[in-house]
């Protein structure tokens, strides 16, 4: 149950904006799910039904492979929150049955060797923090085993069962050995300053905020060893003065032998000014708090270790470009009797996720973009030894079989993530632009996998979603350009429809077959529109070649894709109004929505959320390492290059009406990106709208805020292409 997940630092990631699905009918049942017995009464799909889901995360298989602990997330449009519980399900199928029952948010659930308890993290009444507890899986109250005034995250037992390990933030000149006194002076700290009335935030290193959040008040993180006997606990690192990533993550995995962690740690020392470089650690668990780097060679990013079943090995991803910018991360290993570190997954040009060992360690399963779908792959690790380091092979020739022997496809439909293996079983969460994640399960020896849950069964089929399909063209470059097509509810071939051109963020992300609950296709098509994504060039999924294409040519491709898909939408459906056309996009897709607003007026409105409008602005990002050397210049070197990728530069064309959207904390893409295009659309007379969420980061979290965002859009959209909004102007 060693989940190893990719985490590559990704610039401009807006993770939820991606939509697609598999072409077909959205709403049919698939072959593996019960025929229903009658069709209900169905209708368009609202924002509220977003919020009205079951969302399921976190599935970790039991030691034996019989059983699958997942959280399900529920939200309240009225309260404003969610509540997380966990679940447990049957790998033979039945029913569900829910193992927690508080009104809290319960998460990372791990299994205790012996599979009779789950350690999971939870703030439960009167916690002041998430804390550590523990719960037999045949029921009855969870017992809280450990609390601290920072959360305890990341639980993972030692083999024998004795204690679990966790990871947790500490004021580090504080700290001392962690006893009783420390604690209470951290807690009485850490109280003085949330009631502080001095609120500055004061730093001279270059990386100083992070997503939604300062980095100034000089915390750090530790690993601790949790006695459940006692109760007692062990800093396992007690000298490290920084936190371990600066994303706040903790990432570790425990040898089979429970003697040592191999831990990611950020080896850049403040002031940050150089790139991040993430390296593995290893740290012993005898409370010596020895650590030693093993990737020190690697400038690039070294990091989401995990061990291997015999414990002579870990595994782990590698990037060798230290900035973002499209290059894809490669799985090698560390050889613990010789020091040596190999690539493993050199030789395949996809963009791996999730990877887990076989228990005979012999294979790893893994998930990975490939062509608008995250497919479940196969790989023999003897087999990928003797294959010709820096062969290639194209993502599209996985389908067929041509990757030879080393990696096959096991299941291509849909997005497939969270691979967990244990025993004789391999589960994953699996979802579709026209069904949110249910878990699955399949049989490691072949055959197709089966649905094991159907939370959100019923509330899909009451949902008239439209057909989507993909469809390919030819882009710049002579490339092909994949794209997905989304129909609005009862479309009608013979009736004209306006489309809306959504353009994805990252910008080395993938327009995947997944559902969204942020930029949701069908709620796009809802009120009546034809709706598509592209993935343009910069895309993962395609290629590293094609991925890293638009480094320092952010503008260029990508538009010349958005124009030719357009084009080729236009002589493919002959009932789309060519002058009620809408480009939309968040993050670098609203760098794209601003691109789009100075090189053409083609479209009669556009929306910008959270754009890279100015990449002066961008200097003020909380990822401030690579922005220089993806823009197109520095404004100390090269400044004519720089400028000729700023869509601010491009002002003077600018035409379409446009609404622009921005939270207040977003620190990705500061919200001074759209206060100054909306401030240049004012000056100039141009039709615009504002919209700022002072609450929201990058992106748009809360259940009345993101109703209303969708609310904004629709009605801006249908003000120029003359639909009226699916939803009612909400009243909250």
């Amino acid at each position: 149950m060693r989940r190893h997940h990719f985490s590559s630092l990704l610039l401009l990631t807006l993770a939820l904006l991606l939509g697609g699905t598999a072409a077909g009918q959205a709403g049919t049942p698939a072959a593996t799910e019960p025929a229903a017995a009658a069709q209900p009464a169905r209708r368009p799909i609202t924002p509220q039904d977003l919020w009205a889901m079951k969302r399921l995360g976190s599935p970790a298989l039991s030691p034996d492979g019989t059983r699958v602990v997942f959280t399900v997330q529920e939200w309240s449009i009225e309260k404003n929150k969610s509540t997380t519980n966990l679940w447990l399900v049957d790998v033979k199928g039945g029913e569900p049955r829910r193992l927690t029952a508080a009104e809290a948010n319960d998460g990372s659930p791990a299994w205790s060797p012996d599979g009779t308890r789950i350690a999971f993290t939870s703030r439960r009444d009167g916690d002041q923090a998430g804390a550590l507890y523990v719960i037999a899986v045949g029921g009855g109250e969870a017992e809280k085993i450990l609390e601290l005034p920072y959360s305890v995250t990341s639980p993972k037992w030692l083999p024998d069962g004795s204690a679990v390990i966790v990871g947790t933030t500490v004021i580090p000149e504080l700290a001392g050995t962690m006893g009783r006194d420390d604690v209470e002076a951290i807690r009485k700290e850490m109280k003085r300053r949330q009631e502080s009335k001095m609120t500055a935030k004061v730093t001279e290193d270059r990386q100083y905020r992070y997503f939604d959040r300062y980095l100034t008040d000089n915390l750090a993180h530790r690993l601790l060893l949790v006695k459940l006997a006692d109760k007692s606990f062990v800093d396992l690192t007690p000298r490290f003065d920084r936190l371990f990533q600066n994303s706040g993550t903790v990432s570790f995995d425990v040898s089979p032998d429970g003697k040592t962690v191999a831990l990611t740690v950020n080896s850049t020392p403040r002031p940050f000014r150089d790139f991040p470089n993430h390296d593995i650690y290893l740290v012993p668990t005898d409370g010596s708090g020895t650590m030693k780097n093993v990737t020190p060679e690697n400038q690039g990013d070294d990091s989401s270790p995990v061990f291997a079943p015999d414990g002579a090995s870990l595994l782990y991803n590698r990037t060798k470009v230290r900035y973002y910018g499209g290059q894809f991360p490669k799985v090698w290993r560390h050889d613990l009797a010789t020091g040596k570190n190999t690539p493993v997954t050199e030789a395949f040009d996809l963009a791996f996720e999730s990877v887990e060992f076989s228990p005979d360690g012999k294979l790893l399963w893994l998930t990975g973009e490939s062509e608008g779908v995250v497919p479940v792959f196969k790989l023999d690790l003897a087999a990928a030894a003797s294959a010709k380091e820096g062969s290639s092979f194209a993502s599209a020739a996985f389908s067929a079989g041509a990757a030879g022997k080393a990696l096959s496809t096991v299941y291509r439909e849909g997005t497939s993530t969270a691979l967990d293996v244990e025993g004789g079983a391999v589960v994953f969460l699996n979802d579709t632009t026209s069904r949110p994640n249910e878990l699955f399960v399949l049989d490691p020896n072949g055959g197709e996998p089966r649905r094991l849950t159907h939370f959100n069964d019923g509330l899909v089929a009451g949902l008239e979603l439209g057909t989507v399909k993909p469809y390919w063209f030819t882009g710049a470059a002579g490339d092909r350009i994949h794209g997905w097509l989304v129909y609005p509810p009862s479309y009608d071939p013979r009736k004209t429809y306006p489309l809306v051109q959504l353009m994805h963020g990252g910008p080395h992300t993938m327009n995947r077959d997944s559902w969204s609950y942020r930029w949701n296709t069908h709620v796009f098509a809802a009120p009546g529109y034809i709706v598509t994504w592209v993935n343009r060039h910069g895309s993962t999924g395609f290629g590293e070649r094609f991925s890293r294409s638009i480094v320092n040519q952010w503008g260029d491709m990508p538009f010349e894709d958005i124009m030719k898909a357009t084009d080729h939408l236009l002589r493919e459906l002959p009932n789309i109004d060519p002058k009620r056309m809408c480009a939309a996009g968040a993050s670098y897709g609203g760098y794209m929505a601003a691109w789009v607003l100075g090189h053409t007026d083609r479209f009669a409105c556009i929306v910008d959320h959270a754009g890279v409008n100015n990449s002066y602005a961008q200097y003020a990002t909380d990822v401030p390492h690579g922005f220089p050397e993806v823009m197109g210049g520095k404004p100390w070197e090269n400044l004519e290059g720089m400028q000729r990728q700023n869509p601010m530069f491009y002002a003077k064309n600018f035409k379409t009406p446009t609404l622009v959207l921005h939270g207040e904390k977003d620190y990705r893409v500061p919200y001074g990106n759209g206060l100054e295009l909306y401030g240049v659309l004012q000056a100039m007379g141009v039709p615009s709208r504002l919209v700022v969420f002072p609450d929201e980061n990058h992106w748009v979290l809360s259940p009345q805020n993101a109703i209303y965002w969708h609310w904004e859009m629709q009605n801006w959209m249908g003000r120029y292409l003359g639909v009226k909004p699916a939803i009612e102007k909400p009243s909250f």
